[in-house]
């Protein structure tokens, strides 16, 4: 009869050990939610990109112009699109929690008289020694009024700085893909801005010699680089080879304007704006074909 109210005892290292498996089922819940979302984003993500490139050809692009369904489905692929980076910040908060859990409750279940020491020091468990030994017969009831009285507010601290790490993560995030957004902005602007050159200069120097004009001629380098383009000018060519990948249109990617004259006696200036045939390409500057004109 002894025996058995002793085991009805709670001391501090039952108490660390009790705490310490309660985190790790928390940690192993997060851990699920992480793979089973991991494995609804790639199945998502499988789906958005054959969506949209079914929506890239002609007939798809035909199809979202002129059937209601097409282009209302288009435009939840593109919601869905702009989504994506949200679920992956998610899924890494999930494996981030989980993995602060799992840490915490090994070190609790290994170390369980460390483990109440560090969680009286910060407060977080108030210990009335001598009140709960082993030995010490009680009920249910008892028990848990002498466990310890856990005070809420400081209860909150561990889940304020995950909350904390959460948002700076999410943060950090956000200033990486403005980062990037930015820097593709400016790459489209820097390739905008040479185009508009050459072409201009080809025109007036059309306009007053009636012939192409080479780089010298044009008065313009013959080559030139950025940090994301190489520009090159021959007698009837202006070509920009991409130095870097820009989103999904990879480095080596040629935008070029080819130079021609038309008529006999009366010649006219032709220009031929040719983007990459890649459509990932085509998307970053769609108004390409337009660059220059009136």
């Amino acid at each position: 009869m002894g025996n058995e109210q002793k085991n009805l005892g709670l001391t501090p290292v039952r108490t660390a050990r009790l705490i310490a498996s309660l985190l790790a089922v928390m940690g192993m819940v997060f851990l699920f939610l992480e793979r089973l979302l991991s494995a609804v984003l790639t199945m998502a993500k499988e789906g958005l990109s054959l969506g949209l490139t079914r929506y890239n050809n002609f007939t798809g692009q035909f199809a979202a112009q002129n059937f209601a369904e097409d282009k209302k489905l288009l435009g939840l692929l593109k919601e869905a699109q702009a989504l994506m980076p949200t679920a992956d910040s998610a899924l890494t908060v999930f494996l981030i929690i989980a993995i602060v859990f799992l840490v915490v409750a090994l070190v609790g279940l290994v170390f369980p008289r460390q483990f109440i020491h560090v969680l009286v020091a910060f407060k977080l468990l108030k210990w009335q020694s001598g009140e709960v030994v082993e030995g010490a017969g009680a009920n249910l009831r008892e028990i848990l009024d002498r466990v310890g009285n856990i005070p809420l507010k400081k209860l909150a601290i561990p889940f304020a700085v995950i909350i904390a790490v959460i948002v700076s993560i999410t943060a950090v995030r956000s200033c990486h893909e403005s980062a990037k957004l930015a820097s593709i902005d400016s790459a489209l602007d820097d390739l905008h801005q040479h185009t508009v050159a050459y072409i201009d200069a080809q025109k007036a120097y059309f306009g007053k010699a009636k012939v192409l004009g080479n780089a010298k001629a044009l008065q313009l380098p013959d080559s030139a680089s950025s940090d994301y383009f190489d520009y090159k000018i021959s007698s009837t060519r202006f070509t920009a080879t991409s130095k870097v990948p820009l989103e999904n249109c990879p480095a080596g990617s040629k935008w070029s304007v080819h130079s021609n004259t038309k008529g006999l006696f009366d010649k006219e200036l032709t220009l031929y704006r040719m983007p990459p045939k890649d459509t990932a390409c085509i998307k970053l500057l769609p108004n390409f074909k337009k660059i220059g004109r009136n």
